[in-house]
Order: C-alpha cells, then sequence, then structure tokens
C-alpha cells in the first residue's frame, strides 16, 4: 500500500511529516483539531499508539493489515494513515484493505463482493453506497464519486 515517500517518524520527531500524520489523527479522532503543530511529543506518541492498537492483531479494525503498537510511524502505520487513492480498475493491497473494511460493516448495501483486491464493479457500487450515507469527520457530505481518496479512507477509518 505504499507511502515510501513518508519518513519514519516517532517521539521527539518534528516537521511536515508530523504534521501530516498528526491531521490524518485528528481526522479519525484520536487527536484534537489543532494538535497539528508537526511536533511528536507525549500526546501524539500516544494517539498514535491508541490508533495502532485499535488496528494491531486481534483488534476488529486490523484486517489483514494489522500494526505493531510501537508509536512509530513508519511504511505499515503510513500505510493505513494515509493509503493511496484507489477507484475502479485499481488493484492491489490497499484495495484489499478497502473491500475488508467494507466487508467488516456487515451490510449488503456495502459489500464488495469478493475480497481479490481487485476494485471492480461491486466496490464500486459499495463504495458509492458508502459516500451516500457518511460523512468527513467535520459532518460534510462525501463526494459519491467511487473514488476512495483521502476523506473516503478517514470516513473508512482506515
Amino acid at each position: 500500500m505504499g507511502a515510501a515517500a513518508n519518513p519514519i517518524i516517532k517521539l521527539g520527531s518534528q516537521g511536515p511529516a508530523v504534521a501530516k500524520a498528526q491531521t490524518a489523527l485528528i481526522h479519525r479522532y484520536y487527536l484534537n483539531a489543532g494538535d497539528d503543530d508537526g511536533k511528536f511529543g507525549p500526546v501524539t506518541d500516544f494517539a498514535v499508539r491508541s490508533y495502532q492498537h485499535d488496528r494491531s492483531a486481534g483488534m476488529f479494525n486490523a484486517f489483514s493489515f494489522p500494526l505493531k503498537i510501537d508509536g512509530i510511524v513508519g511504511p505499515a502505520t503510513w500505510s493505513r494513515l494515509t493509503p493511496p487513492t484507489v477507484k475502479k480498475g485499481s488493484k492491489g493491497s490497499a484495495v484489499r484493505l478497502l473491500q475488508e473494511i467494507l466487508k467488516g460493516f456487515a451490510d449488503p448495501k456495502y459489500d464488495p463482493g469478493p475480497i481479490d483486491g481487485d476494485f471492480g464493479p461491486l466496490t464500486d457500487v459499495a463504495v458509492r453506497a458508502f459516500q451516500t450515507d457518511f460523512t468527513d469527520w467535520q459532518g460534510n457530505p462525501l463526494a459519491v464519486d467511487g473514488v476512495v481518496g483521502m476523506k473516503t479512507w478517514e470516513a473508512l477509518w482506515s
């Protein structure tokens, strides 16, 4: 699910990558608005560990991409915090994660069909149904376009 451009960050790190991770955590309710100061201190460390815990092995949101609870935002955590945009025709692990999350709702209208990492017509219909029913972190409607960009990923709690 690559986010190779993002550096590994942890307690003591500073800069734009920290602010990017903090913003993603704010949009998933792990940090409060305004906590995106670009400084990886104890509050951000706690938020990262909480986010990782909720997606660690054995937890519902782990799916097949569990995170280690280490307070380090490395490739695996970045891939969940900032997954790539996917849409009809996309293939790969980000699509697989999307399909697993949608299937996890156990609601027939969000069922993407087989979890195969292939963004086909059934996944497209499921994404559009999700986008119709959910909002972004500020309560604004999602664009119903079948494209899973950052706002839809955040609403899905990737």
